[in-house]
């Protein structure tokens, strides 16, 4: 492991290589999906291609714009693939925490999932080799930790500006895109251990991106017919809880996103000189 005053921890190499690592480890999520883990299997595998696609975005520098978009397509088409009964399966579960917890019947009939088949090996695995043939056409392991911390600040102000449209007002598509920034620099943030409050920033991203997340799946139940009637209890109930979530997103958003881009930017590259 590199060490904490190690400039070349946030080197293109040790990029490549984790990138690497986390494709090698969502192959054998693919041989997993077929037994008995296959739940488990199944949720590491995205969150796995979500980890992949927040480090390459640290390497667009040395990629073309069409050869990112198709990188992203395969990692897509990956997640899509082991979506499932996803969406369902958070809505009923939301449904019935709130039903028990505050005593109103749900609106629709919960019943139990048909359990689907697990998703094509083959065609997962296809992904992923068509993804790393495309990692090898870069040049990722050749940019420089200067380079890097660039593009990670670029993420961050990124997230720092849809967290300033989401305190002016912006709601339901901004904060579903400022939850796919958080999750970037959560991402990038755990792959870049030495820079400054790294340790601070990983909790506290970690912690506002599961914020949003369950902000996100009350939008969702929100925009359901039986669950938007006007002056209804689900809808009032749905209101509080989001307008709640929405004061302790912003608070914490807040302390994610200080300083300022320019400032964090700064504060990075004058860790890489320190340690030169």
């Amino acid at each position: 492991m590199k060490s904490a005053r190690d400039p070349s921890a946030a080197s293109g190499k040790v990029l490549r290589r984790l990138i690497e690592g986390l494709i090698d480890a969502a192959r054998r999520d693919v041989k997993r999906l077929s037994g008995r883990h296959e739940a488990v299997a199944t949720h590491q595998l995205r969150v796995r291609m979500k980890k992949v696609l927040a480090l390459l975005r640290l390497g667009r520098d040395c990629m073309p714009d069409h050869t990112f978009e198709a990188m992203r397509m395969h990692i897509r088409a990956v997640k899509n693939a082991c979506a499932g009964n996803r969406d369902i399966v958070v809505r009923d579960k939301l449904v019935e925490k709130l039903s028990r917890r505050f005593h109103i019947a749900p609106k629709h009939e919960i019943e139990p999932l048909r359990k689907l088949p697990p998703p094509s090996a083959s065609f997962l695995q296809h992904q992923l080799c068509a993804l790393e043939q495309l990692i090898d056409t870069t040049r990722i392991d050749h940019l420089t930790p200067e380079q890097v911390v660039a593009a990670h600040a670029i993420s961050y102000r990124k997230g720092r500006r849809l967290m300033k449209e989401a305190y002016d007002g912006a709601r339901d598509q901004t904060l579903h895109r400022w939850r796919h920034r958080v999750k970037d620099l959560h991402y990038q943030t755990l792959a870049l251990p030495s820079l400054p409050g790294a340790e601070r920033r990983v909790r506290r991203a970690r912690k506002l991106g599961s914020l949003l997340g369950r902000e996100r799946d009350l939008a969702n139940l929100a925009h359901k017919p039986a669950y938007a009637v006007k002056r209804g209890a689900w809808s009032h109930l749905i209101h509080e809880h989001r307008s709640k979530l929405l004061v302790r997103i912003l608070l914490l958003g807040h302390k994610v996103y200080y300083p300022d881009a320019q400032q964090f930017h700064h504060k990075m590259e004058k860790q890489l000189e320190a340690t030169e």
